[in-house]
């Protein structure tokens, strides 16, 4: 099996504890690890079969190739979108309001992060696309723009805000409590999602079930054991021993394994949140969302 990850932003140290702790290869799988240097990058190697599970594909990309028909299925939500709107502390920036004509910077056009952001402003502020400018760029790139008053917010990952104590920043809104104002619900935004070809699938029956199974016992390693989870990241992902201890302490937060009927709904609620930006268009076909993998991972020892 080829798995395909980001190797920056949140995907890092899932990927990183996922590869190192040879959790698939314990389930009975051959693998092999495929790193991308772009966010949308592990989407569109699904959709040319270049990689057979994603593990975690940016939901706004990934609802726009499914949505298009490519035969794609997404098997698990893997990623919450944990991310703060920042300023630097002397800005004269207050509310998320003031936003309105501003530069703003976030993840390339097309991720689940630009997404949302667009959605949050529209739908809670009535900022349109046109009312801002975007600035596209990975979280470091956008805190050294922000660092040089060369943007004057962005939409940083709480993980990335941790491993910069030094930039002395100021939370403006979460991504989180703006969700739970556009949907009326506590379920959190989903930024990446277990994404799986169906010719795989089909090719190996029992397969997904032991994919899903290794990322469960992954993720509950890290959220168990932090300590391990920094060493993994020091050893897997060259992060310093207090960067490695701030991400881990962040796991809980940034990253699940699950495929409830919860997380099935909060899925299809961003695609239509997407929809309603102009972000994606057509449908989210039932046949799209997998739950069987999951619900049989629940008896994998």
């Amino acid at each position: 099996m080829r798995i395909g990850y980001w190797s920056s932003g949140v995907s890092l140290g899932f990927g990183a504890v996922l590869e190192t702790g040879k959790y698939m290869e314990k389930e009975g799988l051959t693998v092999e690890y495929v790193k991308f240097p772009d966010v949308n990058a592990p989407t569109k190697a699904m959709a040319a079969g270049a990689i057979d599970f994603a593990i975690g594909a940016s939901a706004g990309t990934v609802f726009s190739v499914i949505a298009d028909g490519l035969p794609l299925s997404i098997v698990l939500a893997s990623q919450v979108a944990d991310l703060d709107f920042v300023v630097p502390e002397d800005s004269p920036i207050r509310t998320m309001a003031d936003l309105k004509g501003k530069k703003i910077g976030t993840s390339p056009a097309g991720s689940a992060t630009a997404v949302i952001t667009a959605a949050i402003l529209e739908t809670n502020y009535g900022i349109k696309g046109g009312d801002y400018q975007g600035v596209p760029g990975n979280d470091p790139r956008l805190a050294q723009f922000l660092a040089q008053k060369d943007i004057d917010a962005a939409a940083l990952r709480t993980v990335t805000i941790a491993l910069l104590p030094e930039m002395r920043l100021r939370k403006l809104g979460s991504f989180r409590e703006e969700w739970r104002k556009i949907t009326k619900s506590d379920a959190p935004p989903i930024l990446g999602v277990g994404l799986m070809r169906n010719a795989w699938m089909k090719e190996n029956p029992d397969g997904p079930t032991k994919v899903v199974a290794a990322m469960r016992k992954a993720y509950e390693f890290g959220r168990s054991d932090k300590a391990a989870a920094a060493k993994a990241l020091r050893d897997a992902a060259n992060l310093s021993e207090a960067d490695a201890k701030a991400y881990a302490a962040l796991w809980d937060s940034i990253y699940t394994v699950r495929m409830e009927p919860a997380d099935v709904a909060s899925i299809r609620q961003a695609f239509e949140v997407y929809k309603t930006v102009g972000a994606v268009k057509g449908d989210l076909p039932d046949s799209a969302l997998v739950t069987a993998p999951y619900e049989a991972s629940k008896v994998v020892r």
